[in-house]
């Protein structure tokens, strides 16, 4: 069975990416609310067919919107759940550095 070790450092730089990429995200949805750069309804004219574009361009924009709240919401939780892991660790390192070195541990070879 092959050794699991919990390496702090990747879990560091690997939350470090997942933060970056939820600001990204959430600087996307600033622009997609509404009057910022991508949440501004383009002008489809009066012609017929641009009432189907209308509708058609607004069900487009609601459904990134959502999908891009679920995202930030996937990668909080990430984020949350790396920085309890590193916080769990670091405890648990704690603890092992105090119960090997309190008197009377001595570790037996």
């Amino acid at each position: 069975m092959a050794e699991r070790i919990l390496d702090p450092a990747y879990l560091e730089a690997f939350r470090d990416e997942l933060v970056n990429r939820l600001n990204f995200v959430t600087e996307l949805t600033s622009k997609l609310q509404s009057g910022g750069e991508l949440g501004v309804e383009p002008g489809f004219g009066l012609l017929e067919a641009s009432q189907q574009a209308r509708a058609d361009y607004a069900r487009a924009h609601e459904e990134t919107w959502n999908n891009l709240q679920k995202l930030r919401q996937d990668l909080y939780g990430a984020v949350v759940t790396l920085n309890d892991a590193l916080g769990l660790h670091m405890e648990s390192e704690e603890l092992n550095v105090t119960m090997l070195s309190a008197p009377g541990a001595d570790i037996e070879s």
